[in-house]
């Protein structure tokens, strides 16, 4: 559960969806914070040609700007991060010590360039699939495997995840949604610098989270 403080507090969503659980850009037009927090148990859906997959999102982190020393656009733009000076809703996928790709979605207004990494998901059954409990799920644990898994590269980098209907990689609210009672918040993991913000978020319990357990310090 939530059992840190913070400075940096998320705010409710308010009127940021569409009826059939598109998130708009409004959602991400917010402090990273807030964001990151409210996309715990929201459905990340890639569309290909063939078929759609999904995956429900239990783990995430946020990032500022010039506020936050281990942003990539803590030093200003740079043609790896100049989509995350762009308008939120887009997909800023990098490349991670040249190993593996990482999913981040843009946040905040234009220009303020903060973003949330998408750490862990759970693959969602398909209709015509058996079904099952969230935690017997497929998981993809780990910002590089979550995009090994759902085959996101970065051919992807600049996605707008608010265009409908015609979009990739898009964001939907799933009936039910998780409550914060159920949502744990830590500092962010495998960093060097800004290592006191509490700005990771996940779902408690949920065998796909790198560290399950809410922190303050």
């Amino acid at each position: 559960m939530l059992t840190a403080a913070s400075s940096r507090s998320p705010v409710p969503i308010v009127n940021v969806k569409m009826t059939n659980g598109l998130l708009l850009r409004s959602f991400f037009e917010r402090d990273p914070d807030a964001v990151a927090r409210d996309l715990i148990g929201v459905d990340l859906v890639i569309h290909t040609e063939v078929h759609e997959v999904r995956a429900r999102i239990v783990e995430t982190e946020a990032y500022g700007a010039s506020d936050d020393p281990a942003s990539h656009a803590f030093r200003g733009s740079t043609p790896r991060c100049a989509v995350m000076f762009g308008p939120a809703g887009f997909l800023y996928v990098y490349r991670s010590y040249g190993i593996h790709w990482c999913m981040n979605v843009v946040t905040g207004q234009e220009g303020t360039a903060s973003a949330v990494l998408l750490r862990a998901a759970a693959i969602v059954p398909s209709a015509g699939e058996a079904a099952r409990a969230d935690t017997h799920s497929p998981n993809l644990r780990g910002p590089g495997n979550l995009t090994r898994g759902l085959g996101i590269t970065g051919a992807d980098n600049g996605t707008d995840c608010c265009e409908e209907p015609t979009a990739r990689v898009s964001f939907r609210e799933v009936h039910g949604h998780v409550g914060t009672d159920r949502i744990g918040r830590s500092q962010r993991i495998g960093i060097s610098r800004g290592q006191e913000r509490l700005s990771r978020y996940f779902l408690e319990g949920h065998p796909a989270v790198s560290l399950n357990r809410s922190r303050s310090t």
